[in-house]
């Protein structure tokens, strides 16, 4: 069974479908899709990532992935892989139960932690957007 809701490699979800998928969870979805483009002036592209993970959105720049997030039904998954360095400061970060247990749970391979968190609250939404600041720095410049 396939990470995503929509898994027809023939049929990219359109956003219509994507948004009846989530139901309740829209607004959780939208929230990381709004930082993200906010901070990194980035929007994800919709790819087919196989069978055993269907189509999601993935936010990438210059090869190098940010996030990938799979709508499911009434819920969507947050893909975010971090690298050794940034797991340690991963878990120096407080962070709340459900990240805190995947991040504690998921094993490290060779090019770090592949965490697929599920996303039920605010708390989750906040906490992964900590894990991609982790990653990548705003590009937004503060005002001094």
């Amino acid at each position: 069974m396939a990470i995503s809701y929509f898994v027809d490699k023939s049929h990219p979800p359109l956003t219509e479908e994507v948004d009846k998928a989530l139901g309740a969870a829209r607004p959780l979805w939208t929230q990381i899709v709004e930082y993200i483009a906010a901070n990194y002036s980035m929007t994800g592209d919709m790819t087919y990532g196989g069978k055993n993970f269907g189509w999601n959105l993935w936010y990438r720049k210059s090869g190098k992935s940010l996030a990938s997030l799979y709508p499911q039904e009434n819920a969507f998954i947050a893909q975010v892989v971090l690298g050794r360095e940034q797991v340690e400061k991963a878990l120096a970060l407080t962070l709340g139960e459900n990240v805190r247990r995947v991040l504690n749970e998921t094993p490290s391979l060779h090019d770090g932690r592949w965490l697929f968190i599920k996303i039920t609250s605010e708390t989750d939404v906040t906490d992964v957007e900590q894990l991609i600041l982790l990653k990548k720095r705003s590009s937004i410049k503060k005002v001094k």
